[in-house]
């Protein structure tokens, strides 16, 4: 497993926490996740034979985040 962080500027609410962290938990690939608003920022554990960092940032986007890495 590998660890990732990306910077979500938008991520104010805990519906958005819990929008993200459901997404990405139903991704394959994804061992962990965890939203922290407080800090505007989500770590991802993932195994790197099934995503790259990139993906899981396009997946966050696609939801209509603005990602920051």
């Amino acid at each position: 497993m590998e660890e990732t962080s990306f910077n979500i500027p938008s991520l104010s609410c805990s519906v958005c926490s819990g929008r993200i962290q459901g997404e990405l938990k139903g991704m394959s690939g994804i061992e962990n996740v965890n939203v922290d608003k407080k800090t505007q920022s989500v770590r991802v554990s993932y195994n790197p034979d099934e995503l790259r960092p990139e993906d899981i940032g396009k997946k966050i986007a696609s939801m209509g985040y603005e990602v920051l890495k």
